[in-house]
Parts: C-alpha cells; sequence; structure tokens
C-alpha cells in the first residue's frame, strides 16, 4: 500500500515538472501555503485596520481565502492534465521514434504505408521500385522516403535525386518523407516554384501520422514506459549529487517572517497571532532550506 501511494506521488512529482527534472510535491504545497498564508494575512491586516472587528476580519478573511484556495486546486488540476498530456504524448513520440530506428528498410516501408494510411484522400497505396506510387484525392502522387538514422539529417541531393526522377513521369505532385530531419538546403526545394510540386516530411510529421494511425503505445504500455522514466531519472540522480542552496525561497520565507515580526510589534494587541505567523514561516524557511541543501541535480542526459 506504501509503495502503491509512493509511485503515485512520484508520478505526479514527474508530470508535474519537466522532461528532465519532476517538480517536488512538498515544494509545491510549501509554496500554496506561502501564498495563501499571504492573502489571508494581507486581508486580516487591512480588514482590521479598516473595520476594528478582529472577529469579522478572521471570517472574512478566511472564506475569501478558502474560495482562492478552491479556485486555485481547480488551476493545479487542470495544470496537471494538460501538462500529463504532453508528457504522455512526448514519452509516446520517443518511443515510436525509437521504434523506427531498429527497423529494417522493408519494415519501415511497411510501417510507413501504414502511417500513410491515415492521410484524408490518400488511396490505393502500392510499392515500387524505392519509392510509393498512390492517389492523393484521386490524382496519381509518387511519394519518396528514407530511413535516416535517429536524428539525423537528410541530404538535398537524395531528395533533388528523387525528384529529378520523377517529376516528368505524370505525377501531379511528390512526397518525400524521411525519419530524421532536413538539412537547410532541402527547403528551398519544397518552397521553389516548380512544375511539378514536393511536400517535404520530416519525422515530426511522420509521428503525427503514426499517432493519426493509431500505431502509438497502448495507455497501459504507456503507463509502464512512464515509470520506467521515472525510475531511471531517480537512477541518474545518484550520479549528480550537488547542492543547490534555495537562496531565493529562503529569502522569500524569512523576508516574510520579518515581516509579520515587525507587525507583531506595531500592533501590540495581536502579538501573539503575528508572532505566530512569523514563527511558522520562519520554520517553513529552514524546512525549504534542508530540503534544498540535499537536493540531487539531475537530468536524463546524466550518464
Amino acid at each position: 500500500m506504501f509503495k502503491a501511494y509512493s509511485d503515485r506521488i512520484r508520478t505526479f512529482s514527474y508530470y508535474m515538472g519537466t522532461e528532465d527534472e519532476p517538480k517536488p510535491v512538498l515544494g509545491l504545497l510549501l509554496d500554496m501555503m506561502l501564498l495563501l498564508a499571504g492573502i489571508f494575512c494581507f486581508l486580516y491586516i487591512w480588514l482590521v485596520y479598516r473595520t476594528k472587528q478582529p472577529v469579522l476580519s478572521l471570517v472574512i478573511s478566511l472564506t475569501v481565502t478558502s474560495l482562492f484556495c478552491y479556485g486555485l486546486y481547480f488551476k493545479k488540476r487542470g495544470t496537471y492534465k494538460r501538462k500529463r498530456s504532453q508528457m504522455r504524448n512526448r514519452v509516446a513520440r520517443e518511443y515510436m521514434q525509437d521504434g523506427l530506428s531498429v527497423l529494417s528498410r522493408q519494415e519501415f516501408e511497411w510501417q510507413l504505408i501504414r502511417a500513410l494510411s491515415s492521410l484524408e484522400g490518400l488511396t490505393n497505396i502500392e510499392q515500387r521500385q524505392g519509392y510509393l506510387k498512390a492517389l492523393y484525392n484521386g490524382m496519381p502522387v509518387a511519394i519518396g522516403y528514407n530511413h535516416t538514422p535517429p536524428k539525423g539529417y537528410e541530404s538535398y541531393e537524395r531528395v533533388w535525386a528523387f525528384y529529378t526522377s520523377l517529376r516528368s513521369r505524370g505525377y501531379t505532385s511528390l512526397f518525400y518523407i524521411t525519419s530524421g530531419y532536413y538539412e537547410e538546403a532541402c527547403q528551398h526545394i519544397s518552397d521553389s516554384n516548380l512544375e511539378t510540386p514536393i511536400t517535404l516530411l520530416d519525422i515530426d510529421n511522420l509521428l503525427d501520422l503514426m499517432t493519426q494511425a493509431g500505431m502509438g503505445p497502448s495507455q497501459d504500455l504507456l503507463d509502464e514506459l512512464v515509470q520506467k522514466r521515472i525510475r531511471e531519472i531517480r537512477r541518474k540522480r545518484k550520479y549528480a549529487r550537488k547542492g543547490t542552496p534555495a537562496r531565493y525561497k529562503l529569502k522569500r520565507y524569512m523576508i516574510s517572517s520579518l515581516l509579520f515580526l515587525g507587525a507583531s510589534f506595531l500592533f501590540r494587541s495581536y502579538f501573539p497571532f503575528y508572532f505566530v505567523l512569523s514563527i511558522l514561516f520562519f520554520v517553513l524557511g529552514l524546512i525549504s532550506q534542508v530540503l534544498s541543501s540535499d537536493r540531487e541535480e539531475y537530468t536524463s542526459k546524466t550518464p
């Protein structure tokens, strides 16, 4: 039970952070507490000063702070859903890209045909010698492709050779797809006012087609991939133990503590209340400092 709860916290932390650095849940809670405490204290001090009625001021401050907390919760929940979708989509695309990198040319061609089947208007896909023939919105088109190494670049010479060899064979337009990216010079071919237009699709466009064709990992497999990524990050944290002083956060907490300490002497009748708040922020600052002093920096690029 504890392991399941711990895994849920780590997963939440991963989704709320960046690709290389999860966001500590405790840090999120401390930041929220600081914001809510600041709003409550500001309202309470201002209302007491204006109304001279501590009980009424306390009720109003608690009500407004609670409503703000409720709205903040829904905002954080929306942020979580959005970032969760983004992170899972990134993991799925990396999984598909890694899968493409280990395919043979024939296997890559089969996967390409399957991905192209999701393109609306593209029908009758046939294999030819080194390229694909199809109908796009009823018009004949030729589709060239190359199984480029991961993060590799397609050369201008290869794209131009494909274009010159097929531009006069009666095709209304040409497509060229690579599992990598294009050299900058290739863009001039696509942008030129050619008699037979050519469209260049890189790995990002190919992954979009594969996702559209339902070729991505299942939700269960995606869950496993996310957990694997989390375990990998935790493992790599051991190789990058560097103290990261949280001077900025500590400064915020200490300033808040000093402000409430000053208010405790300025408003003598509310000395216990402000003094307790001052101690609270001081303790939060110490907790933030202790946690950050032993914090381990890590990235997915750590060896």
